[in-house]
């Protein structure tokens, strides 16, 4: 039987990139004092965003079971990093909001993610990042308007 070689392609130089981009974030932000952020639980900060979210809407943006985002959200707020509150528009539903604890780490983040930035502008150039941000934001909308199509 011959053994088909794997070929060297985009999406594995993504996947590894974002890899590379994940561990270098969580450690800065661990290192800055938010440590669930490298925890599976530090995923749902983007999703939350500064304003808050309903908690069904989280369950559908995370992609996971409503008992693993419930696991996440408890310990989240052991931590104090958010708290729920009846939502205003419908008092059956929770709001997830943040603390000032969990905002500080929002602008941590902010700051970490330049420092990146600025650390892979160094390596190759920053018109050179600004153009792959560019290609990569276009291809991003561009996926995001067409069908996903079976092989």
């Amino acid at each position: 039987m011959t053994e088909t070689p794997l070929i060297e392609h985009i999406g594995w130089d993504l996947w590894r990139l974002a890899g590379h981009w994940k561990a270098r974030y969580s450690a800065a932000m661990v290192a800055t004092g938010f440590h669930w952020y490298a925890d599976a639980r530090g995923n749902l900060m983007p999703l939350i965003g500064r304003d808050g979210v309903a908690q069904n809407d989280l369950v559908a943006r995370a992609g996971m079971t409503k008992q693993a985002v419930q696991q996440h959200l408890d310990s989240l707020a052991r931590d104090g990093v958010i708290i729920r509150v009846s939502d205003p528009g419908d008092a059956r539903r929770k709001r997830i909001m943040f603390t000032a604890k969990g905002l500080a780490s929002l602008d941590a983040a902010n700051a970490i993610k330049v420092e990146i930035e600025d650390h892979y502008a160094s390596l190759i150039g920053a018109e050179r990042l600004a153009a792959l941000q560019a290609d990569l934001r276009s291809l991003s909308a561009a996926e995001e308007d067409s069908p996903i199509a079976p092989p």
